[in-house]
């Protein structure tokens, strides 16, 4: 008996090994990064988004067919992969530029303050000169530096840049406001606070991703979803103002 195959039955094993490579990939989760080290904001329990953003979010994903695995990540990791395409997208995060390259910002979902902590009611920033941020790396600081010749030391969290702030190892730490009450709770000295600017947050979307529907879906929820939370300003569900944020 001939044990050699066939070219017809050779091509038919191999059409149906690739069909089943497809429908293996199409059944991968998507993997969205989130960024770590501000849990009461945003954070991953059980494989479900959680904090006080969460219901941003949650309002985007329910509106979206598919797998979604939710990974916390510092920010430099989420941005590295997100480059490399190796996650699908990342959140919570402020445009910019540099991120535009290599994936598509989804559009503004709703809005933060970021601020200047200091432990010295310091004159204007911009009129000084020599003073020392601190911020987390990969973090839009650079865009909020103020005064001549300022002087950066990136972190890997904000605990460590409110630390050093403590420790007068730098003048200022660039941080969103919403962390303020964390990283200062029990410190019982004086300390300053002034707004560096208001910044549109969303998700960035990798320009690496194999679902070419995935990215206009996300945007076309987050469209609805900031639709939903200017509808719903006044609930503490969906925060928008620091009023919102307080209790």
């Amino acid at each position: 008996m001939d044990r050699l195959l066939s070219p017809k039955l050779i091509q038919f094993v191999w059409l149906s090994l690739f069909s089943l490579s497809l429908f293996a990939d199409s059944k991968r989760p998507h993997v969205i990064g989130v960024f770590e080290g501000i849990d009461r904001e945003i954070a991953v329990e059980d494989g479900e988004l959680v904090g006080r953003f969460a219901a941003y979010y949650q309002c985007v994903f329910g509106r979206v067919q598919g797998d979604f695995q939710f990974v916390e990540m510092p920010l430099a990791q989420m941005l590295y992969r997100l480059e490399k395409g190796r996650i699908s997208a990342g959140l919570p995060m402020v445009q910019t530029a540099e991120r535009d390259e290599y994936a598509d910002f989804g559009g503004l979902l709703f809005q933060t303050e970021y601020v200047y902590l200091l432990l010295q009611d310091l004159p204007p920033l911009d009129s000084l000169s020599g003073l020392r941020f601190a911020f987390v790396r990969q973090f839009v600081g650079d865009k909020l530096l103020r005064g001549a010749d300022p002087q950066v030391i990136h972190v890997s969290d904000w605990g460590q840049a409110v630390e050093m702030l403590k420790r007068a190892r730098v003048d200022v730490v660039v941080l969103p406001w919403v962390l303020i009450d964390t990283y200062m709770k029990g410190y019982d000295k004086p300390y300053f606070e002034r707004t560096a600017a208001w910044v549109d947050l969303s998700m960035y979307i990798s320009h690496r991703l194999d679902d070419s529907d995935l990215t206009e879906d996300l945007r076309k929820a987050i469209r609805k979803c900031r639709f939903i939370a200017e509808q719903n300003q006044g609930s503490r569900d969906i925060p928008v103002r620091r009023q919102d944020l307080k209790n």
